[in-house]
């Protein structure tokens, strides 16, 4: 016996000079891997925790959702900004105010006589409320203007008739105040047009008009005084320039007209004004 306890002493030195006691050898876990050497099981178990086809599927889809998104939010931003720039060309494009050759083709497009204008004009360059004010703005009691035939007040016009003056290519004559008024009244248009959208058109919508106006504010002809003499528009992109009839009347001069193309045509015989009934709409002050 006590050479067997002296036995067990020696292997128990033995195993404390061994350099690898107290090292814990690796153990397979019979839970994680119940074939820990059977290559089969332990290369599916690799596989099974590093690929999850559930969740790649998944990413796969997220991902061409979020590139759809972006190809969707870029073609809208494409449209939106082409929409932009062709609202922008059409709101820089000049509008055209006339209304064609004939009374019929102005109304087929959708024109009306202005009488603040004196011209026909499109939608685009009236304003229907101003005109409605202006015609009840006149010395008459209903608030209506005077308009007649000639010079001499022989025959008076009404308003209508005013208008279809461009078919016989005639003229109307009013006072020294429907023209200071007609002049307040193109002011406030001017005023009015980027509020509320309006054209105005080339034949008022220049400094030489402004001018004009100038001056009739300035003269102290009496405001019932036939001193205005107009003929009716069709064309109002077209530059008026009012002058004075010579008209066999000491002092009465002649008047300018201006295309769009910046042309003048000047009327030098003593009836100049029997050749604006054509549209040209030129206004003369005696």
């Amino acid at each position: 016996m006590f050479s067997r306890a002296t036995s067990f002493k020696h292997d128990k030195e033995d195993a404390l000079d061994d350099p690898n006691y107290g090292r814990l050898l690796p153990r397979a876990s019979l839970e994680s891997n119940p074939h820990p050497h059977d290559p089969e099981h332990s290369h599916s178990l690799s596989v099974s925790e590093t690929h999850h086809p559930r969740r790649s599927t998944r990413s796969s889809r997220l991902r061409t959702l979020r590139n759809l998104s972006i190809l969707l939010l870029a073609l809208w931003g494409l449209g939106d900004l082409a929409y932009r720039i062709s609202t922008t060309i059409r709101s820089h494009k000049p509008r055209s105010c006339n209304c064609g050759d004939t009374i019929a083709q102005a109304l087929a497009n959708n024109c009306k006589y202005d009488s603040i204008a004196a011209a026909w004009l499109p939608p685009a360059c009236r304003d229907d409320d101003l005109i409605a004010q202006f015609e009840r703005s006149g010395p008459n009691p209903d608030g209506s203007w005077g308009y007649y035939a000639d010079v001499n007040k022989t025959r008076t016009l009404s308003l209508k008739e005013v208008s279809l003056l461009p078919n016989s290519g005639g003229h109307f004559f009013t006072t020294h105040q429907w023209h200071v008024v007609h002049c307040a009244y193109y002011w406030k248009k001017m005023y009015l047009a980027p509020k509320k959208g309006i054209t105005i058109e080339q034949r008022y919508d220049n400094l030489m008009h402004i001018n004009h106006c100038e001056m009739m504010f300035l003269k102290r002809d009496p405001l019932d005084k036939i001193v205005t003499e107009a003929g009716v528009s069709l064309h109002s992109d077209r530059i008026v320039i009012a002058g004075k009839h010579r008209h066999n009347q000491k002092g009465m001069g002649m008047g300018m007209v201006h295309n769009q193309h910046g042309n003048k045509h000047q009327h030098e015989n003593e009836h100049a004004h029997e050749h604006h009934g054509d549209g040209n709409g030129e206004s003369r002050d005696y």
